[in-house]
């Protein structure tokens, strides 16, 4: 395989140099292949240490170090590292009990939530409402939503928290919810707000302790907890690495590289590869800063890559729009096609890939698709994800009821939740000051909620034979978002980083890089990144789709939110 003067420039570092480094590569520039390479130049491979980015790409890379000889070289997760030393610390992983939903199940314990409702009645009566008295059904239902809501808030809380390594006091405590903008700059301007961060931060102390406590006495830990706990008991790992190599070092949270040192030999040599333009896991403890911590920290040698070898010219000619130094190594120019959303599913085939920032847009077309009885493939957490959704929408009771025992059952349950959900809209607008933000959120929410509706409404009708209740539609809905044989796939553009298709489309084009209101600075550059992260996944075509009317806010991280009715 012939290698670029850039590439040869790291493996002479690799090979005779000293010290760390750090290689800042664009998309598509073999980055996890030259670092690969890299591997040949070290003396004895069993003290090489690969950190990979997830399960699937250390399978991956394990399988090519194989195939290439070097069966000596460790590939790992950080968080696999990470859990590593617990179950050294705990004598043996078997001991481990690895459970994602640990703190989700501790909030739901009774005895918890006795200990936190004199904090849940505090905040449900700084929102407006008296928790002795529930009055109506709507409000008994916006009482419920509001409780979930603060669930999610702290379970939010509790994960950024011991990604970041957070200082447990209060002056830290606020300043990471105002990083993260966990509450927005109107709450944060409301006379209340300071009760309101006083009473997450007693509810947060008493969940983390909660959690400490589970794996300390039983063993119980979940995903951050493999890279929180063994800084928190202040543990290293049996054996260290005179090399590690640390792949997409610009999504690290504080937590991820603590546990990759620690495997580090005191003299040992790091080599770092990122792309600080794609930076996009800020919201899971990330940030815009992990590349440059991660050389700071290490006072690496810094090397570019600069060549892309995925990206046609007109692609390239784009995606430099945002990072000048990208360069095509292909001769063909590719193409680039502006289309309307209509347009796609009739040009779209099977093999495709179709990513969107926000989910709206990617429901909707899921709809389009299953009108035209064609199956598509969402990842299997997000299928289930937009399920959810969908179910949100109703009580339990009207998902059970059986449509088909009488005339119109459908359309008086679509009447009630039409108007259960108006007046929810209407009181989440209240807390919207500008008169015309609040009518346009009124408006497209309602919208939103409309179109769902009537899409279940007409699948009701032409699969009534068999699904008789809501539920069995939802069902019927899953297959069709479950294709496995060359599936045109839908994504969210944070889950399609790493991906690369022939044929990308990129759902509202126009719209990159969204823009919210009380954007941060870190945002707004990750919201830039994730439009040279979506334009950098085609190998030859490229669909900009111009953007449909829907309105929200952005999700992070997924394509679809969690609902627990």
């Amino acid at each position: 395989m012939d290698f670029t003067a850039e590439q040869e420039a790291i493996f002479s570092f690799v090979q005779h140099g000293s010290g760390h480094g750090i290689i800042d590569a664009v998309a598509g520039a073999g980055k996890t292949t030259t670092i690969m390479e890299c591997a040949r130049f070290v003396e004895n491979t069993s003290e090489v240490l690969f950190c990979a980015f997830n399960t699937s790409i250390a399978r991956e890379i394990q399988q090519k170090f194989q195939a290439r000889g070097l069966h000596q070289v460790t590939v790992k997760t950080i968080h696999a590292l990470g859990r590593k030393i617990l179950a050294a610390h705990v004598g043996g992983d078997t001991t481990l009990k690895l459970d994602n939903k640990k703190y989700t199940a501790i909030l739901q314990e009774e005895e918890f939530q006795e200990e936190l409702r004199p904090y849940y009645e505090r905040l449900i009566a700084l929102n407006g409402f008296d928790p002795a008295q529930l009055g109506n059904d709507r409000q008994q239902f916006a009482i419920k939503n509001l409780v979930y809501r603060i669930n999610q808030r702290l379970l939010d809380i509790n994960q950024k928290f011991r990604s970041t390594l957070c200082k447990d006091n209060l002056e830290e405590f606020e300043a990471l919810l105002a990083h993260f903008g966990i509450f927005n700059e109107r709450a944060q301007q409301n006379k209340n707000y300071t009760q309101r961060v006083q009473a997450y931060y007693h509810c947060h102390q008493q969940l983390l302790e909660r959690g400490n406590k589970l794996a300390e006495e039983r063993m119980i830990i979940d995903y951050t907890d493999m890279i929180y706990l063994p800084f928190v008991w202040q543990l290293s790992p049996l054996k260290k690495f005179n090399f590690l190599f640390i792949d997409e070092c610009q999504d690290l949270s504080k937590a991820q590289f603590a546990i990759a040192a620690k495997y580090g030999h005191r003299g040992g040599r790091i080599l770092a590869v990122g792309d600080p333009y794609q930076s996009i896991y800020g919201f899971t403890g990330a940030d815009i800063e992990s590349f440059d911590r991660v050389k700071n920290y290490t006072k690496a040698q810094q090397f570019p890559l600069t060549s892309c070898f995925r990206c046609p010219g007109k692609i390239i000619a784009l995606a430099s729009e945002i990072r000048s130094d990208i360069v095509g190594i292909k001769t063909n120019p590719g193409e680039i096609r502006t289309i309307t959303s209509e347009e796609i599913t009739q040009l779209a085939r099977p093999g495709d890939l179709i990513i969107s920032r926000i989910k709206a847009p990617l429901v909707l077309l899921v709809f389009d698709f299953i009108d035209k009885n064609i199956p598509v493939q969402i990842h299997e957490d997000e299928a289930q994800d937009f399920i959810n959704e969908l179910k949100s929408l109703f009580k339990q009771p009207e998902l059970n009821e059986r449509l088909d025992r009488r005339e119109g059952a459908f359309e008086l349950v679509k009447s009630k939740v039409k108007s259960r959900w108006e007046w929810i809209i209407d009181q989440k607008a209240k807390r919207i000051s500008d008169p015309v933000e609040r009518q346009l959120f009124v408006v497209n929410e309602n919208k939103y909620v409309e179109k769902r509706l009537d899409f279940l409404h007409k699948k009701a009708i032409i699969w009534k034979d068999e699904c008789p209740s809501i539920t069995g539609v939802l069902k019927k809905i899953k297959l069709f978002i479950s294709e496995k044989k060359q599936p045109i796939r839908l994504s969210s553009i944070h889950r399609a980083k790493g991906l690369e298709e022939d044929r990308v489309f990129i759902i509202d084009y126009d719209k990159l890089p969204y823009v919210q209101m009380e954007q941060k600075d870190w945002e707004r550059t990750q919201e830039l990144n994730l439009k040279y992260v979506a334009i950098t996944r085609a190998r030859e075509e490229l669909y900009l789709v111009e953007s449909i009317q829907i309105e929200e806010k952005a999700g992070e991280g997924s394509l679809f939110d969690d609902f627990p009715f």
